[in-house]
């Protein structure tokens, strides 16, 4: 007897995913125009919080126990492993270390440098959303 899958509601991560790239690509087309970056880095913001909630969950759906006791290195390194993400740690921390800096206020250097880093990070959402729906669309 199979046992069956939990399954994980895929809309909020798509419908963010979804605009994050919207913005991006509205921004790829002016990027001098601080609204359209401002937007891009909240929507970045967001994708990435997301992300790491609908990894967890897709791990516990996956029978992976303890995760709350994991460091998110390890639990992003756990996902690359299941294939799931694209990249590990390595890349992943990079993206933690933007996402902290957006909290710390508004700096315009940062701002473009966090932007400019995030067509990898586009892919690496991609990815992410295509391995869950195979999971988890059956």
């Amino acid at each position: 007897m199979h046992e069956k899958k939990e399954h994980l509601n895929l809309t909020a991560l798509g419908n963010a995913i979804s605009t994050f790239k919207d913005a991006l690509n509205e921004y790829r087309k002016d990027e001098l125009n601080t609204y359209v970056r401002d937007s891009v880095i909240q929507r970045f913001e967001y994708c990435y919080d997301l992300s790491k909630k609908m990894l967890i969950r897709h791990l516990k759906t996956m029978g992976e126990s303890d995760l709350d006791t994991q460091s998110l290195a390890d639990i992003i390194r756990l996902g690359a492993k299941k294939g799931v993400l694209l990249h590990s740690w390595d890349v992943w921390s990079i993206y933690k270390d933007n996402r902290n800096a957006t909290s710390h206020g508004y700096n315009e250097t940062v701002a473009i440098k966090i932007v400019s880093q995030l067509d990898g990070f586009s892919k690496e959402l991609d990815y992410f959303l295509e391995k869950l729906h195979r999971y988890h669309d059956h």
